[in-house]
């Protein structure tokens, strides 16, 4: 055993196991079975291992950074890779993408993935784990968070404004004459997840009501995907008398609503306005020309690569960047038709 500062191979040869077995106790991973955590824990306490500091020591020569993503479904999290790899590309670093699924609170498959693979640093785009396990997490490997707005003394974050977001899409859509303005909102929080759609709902009502339209707050809850809001809004508009305007959270939703009320035979802009979020890369397609909130997802990229390098360089305190939104006015939106 070694005399010097314990590492994760005196703690498997401590507890008579494997490296990988070790790896999976100190990341909390599912499958360990209690008598393989007692053994490990019982050795991490003899040796007085530390499990940050000897994690980063471990990669200090694998020259990659890990990048963990929700099932490439969006075009939101393509710019975020753009923006990622054009930061790494003029220097040694290269990253490595683990797209996960099937996430819970407990656990988030991709991130867990890339500390097998001894990355350097991780970047994780919107997980929905739990605060704690994210928290526990970035204390054994350096750690930048993007779109999630729950902060930590232990990982930097990349976020956007998204209640001054909001804010913006409201109030082009009341300058316009718009009252009857519907917020469809995606539910893609964990527990105890501060995400980015909760606290643009929150902008949409903070922004009505200080417009003084509280009496025409609507707040339509839905997935993320397109097909999910167009359902979404087909159950809108089922119900007559539709709104005038709709808010979507994101430009992927905007488009299943702009399918759904063509099938209703509603004209877009002439009878219902709709603005996105994101100013993904189709919205400004000739087809769609959709209005919506651009939040520059390959300027975070950038800024969160940035900030995984600052992290493997060894700074310890944690960072925010946040974007600033604008609103980019398009022809899906126009003044509000009077009966």
């Amino acid at each position: 055993m070694s005399s010097s500062r314990p590492t994760i191979s005196d703690v498997a040869a401590a507890a008579g196991v494997s490296r990988a077995a070790v790896s999976k106790v100190l990341r909390d991973a599912y499958g360990v079975s209690p008598r393989m955590r007692e053994r490990v824990e019982r050795a991490i306490a003899e040796l007085g291992y530390r499990p940050r500091e000897a994690a980063r020591a471990m990669r200090t020569a694998t020259r990659t950074i890990g990048v963990a993503v929700p099932l490439l479904r969006g075009q939101f999290f393509a710019d975020i890779l753009d923006g990622v790899y054009e930061e790494l590309d003029a220097g040694p670093y290269r990253m490595l993408v683990s797209p996960f699924d099937h996430e819970t609170s407990e656990r988030n498959p991709g991130m867990e993935s890339l500390w097998d693979r001894e990355v350097e640093a991780v970047i994780v785009v919107s997980p929905k784990v739990r605060a704690s396990w994210l928290d526990s997490f970035a204390q054994r490997l350096p750690t930048v968070v993007v779109a999630r707005h729950d902060a930590s003394d232990h990982y930097d974050r990349v976020v956007n404004d998204d209640r001054a977001g909001a804010a913006l899409a409201v109030e082009h859509l009341a300058a316009l004459g718009h009252r009857r303005i519907t917020h469809l909102s995606h539910n893609v929080s964990g527990p105890g997840m501060l995400s980015p759609h909760a606290v643009r709902e929150a902008g949409y009502r903070e922004a009505m009501r200080r417009l003084g339209l509280d009496s025409y707050l609507s707040v339509v809850t839905c997935g993320g995907s397109e097909a999910e809001t167009h359902r979404a809004t087909a159950a809108l508009l089922d119900r007559g008398d539709p709104p005038t305007a709709l808010f979507v959270g994101s430009d992927q939703g905007a488009f299943g609503s702009l399918r759904a009320l063509s099938e209703h035979g509603l004209r877009v802009p002439d009878d219902v306005s709709v603005v996105g979020y994101d100013d993904t890369q189709f919205a400004s397609h000739p087809r769609f020309s959709l209005t919506t909130v651009a939040q520059y997802g390959t300027a975070m990229g950038r800024v969160a690569a940035d900030l995984a390098l600052e992290r493997i360089k060894a700074r310890t305190e944690a960072r925010e960047w946040v974007s600033r939104p604008a609103l980019i006015e398009r022809e899906s939106t126009g003044p509000v038709r009077l009966p």
